[in-house]
C-alpha cells in the first residue's frame, strides 16, 4: 500500500458528505472575499477543485463532480476581483 494520497484542502475534508464540502467551501471563500483575500480565495478554490478532481484516478475514493464544479467557478471569479 502507498503512503501517497491526495491532501485535504483543510484537515476533515475528506470526512464530511458532499453538501457539507460544498457548504463549508461556500463559507470559507465568501469570508475570503469579503476580507478581500483574493490570494487565500483563489488557492481555496484552486486546492478544493484539484482535491476532487484527484479523486478521479481512485475510484475507491468519495469524490464529487459538482462540488469540482463549483470550486472552479469560483476560482473564476476570484480571479476576475480588480486588485487592490
Amino acid at each position: 500500500m502507498s503512503d501517497i494520497s491526495p491532501r485535504e484542502p483543510w484537515p476533515g475534508y475528506a470526512d464530511l458528505d458532499e453538501a457539507a464540502r460544498d457548504e463549508l467551501l461556500a463559507k470559507k471563500f465568501q469570508q475570503a472575499k469579503d476580507q478581500n483575500d483574493q490570494d487565500y480565495a483563489l488557492a481555496l478554490a484552486a486546492a478544493v477543485a484539484n482535491y476532487e478532481l484527484v479523486l478521479e484516478l481512485a475510484p475507491d475514493q468519495q469524490k464529487s463532480e459538482p462540488v469540482a464544479a463549483h470550486a472552479a467557478a469560483l476560482h473564476d471569479d476570484a480571479g476576475s476581483w480588480m486588485g487592490s
